[in-house]
């Protein structure tokens, strides 16, 4: 058992899926703390699914020795439809990354008082420098912020749920949302929409995170997804005022005060930050295979498209774009599931 692995494959898996709207309170709200309580069970069937396809996943990886992720998607679904899901694939990675660097624009604009541009300009900074050191960066940028976040993000919003005094009003009302109407349905969607994103990352990593504990990593990461996303809803649920807010979970850190806000934001600033860069090294790593440019010019190119297209709402892609990605992806479940399980 190689534990160095574990838990770089679990900090990965979590930093695959704990981006912007996570922490931020903001993919909790849409697919589970709307629906009250039996959105607290939506989660735990979510975590569940994480732990085991996550395991699936990696097996297949491993087994088929993937070294990207169209290959697998080749290997999942014929070439035909792999193309497909190619592109389908290369287009949510672009939207994921330009929501993260929108956020982190809002963030420096909305609670630092800073230009957007500083936050934006920063960001693809950082993003760029992570991703200059190619899949290694990768790991190791994920073992470092992530268990940073998570730790602080889940001990405030523990304190908030047993400390904090609990709102009193209704709060701002959470549109209903017809692209998912059932708390099972969401569950299965979100799952679906990360799970997408996730294999996109492993595959990409390839031959790095092929080797003993990768699976068992998958599985403590879906766990660690599961907690804290509970928490969270637990968190949303006690605090019906803050129910309908851009950044719900700073809201909810604010129950505590000025500073633990402050540094709630902070911490959802680096959880931007991992979330963009997996997403980006999948997307250049995509870009790189087919063959037309280098890993250099085409980091460069992409970060230098996203700027311009930064203004864009992160929430207006968290309640429609992310569900109707989510129903896209579901192709992804069972067939993974048949592969896994295929003797």
């Amino acid at each position: 058992m190689n534990w160095k692995t574990t838990f770089q494959v679990a900090a990965t898996y979590v930093g695959a899926v704990m981006g912007a709207g996570f922490a931020s309170g903001q993919e909790i709200q849409q697919f589970f703390a709307r629906f009250g309580r039996w959105g607290l069970a939506g989660i735990v069937v979510s975590a569940v699914l994480f732990s085991l396809l996550g395991w699936g996943m990696l097996d297949l990886q491993e087994r088929w020795k993937i070294s990207s992720y169209p290959e697998f998607f080749n290997r999942l679904l014929g070439s035909r439809l792999g193309q497909w899901a190619d592109w389908f694939v290369s287009i949510l990675l672009f939207l994921g990354m330009l929501a993260m660097i929108a956020g982190s624009g809002a963030i420096f604009y909305e609670y630092f008082g800073f230009s957007k541009w500083l936050g934006i300009v920063l960001t693809v900074a950082v993003i760029m420098l992570a991703l200059w050191f190619r899949g290694e960066g990768v790991l190791w940028i994920n073992s470092i912020l992530i268990p940073l976040k998570f730790i602080f993000c889940l001990g405030i919003a523990t304190a908030a749920v047993l400390l904090a005094t609990s709102g009193d009003g209704e709060g701002i009302v959470v549109l209903s949302n017809p692209i998912v109407n059932h708390w099972a349905l969401s569950a299965i969607l979100y799952v679906s929409f990360n799970l997408t994103l996730a294999m996109v990352v492993f595959a990409s990593l390839g031959r790095e995170i092929q080797r003993p504990g990768a699976r068992l990593g998958a599985v403590f990461g879906g766990v660690a997804l599961g907690i804290f996303a509970f928490v969270i809803g637990m968190a949303l649920l006690r605090f019906p005022d803050i129910l309908g807010l851009e950044i719900p979970m700073v809201a909810v850190a604010g129950k505590l005060g000025d500073w633990p806000a402050f540094f709630y934001v902070v911490v959802l600033w680096l959880t931007m930050i991992t979330a963009a860069i997996g997403n980006g090294f999948s997307l250049v790593s995509r870009v790189v295979n087919s063959g037309k440019i280098s890993y250099g010019n085409a980091t460069f190119l992409i970060l230098l498209l996203l700027i311009p297209l930064a203004g864009v709402r992160f929430s207006q892609i968290v309640q429609f774009v992310y569900p109707m990605f989510g129903y896209l992806g579901l192709v992804f479940l069972p067939t993974i599931l048949y592969f896994w399980l295929k003797v």
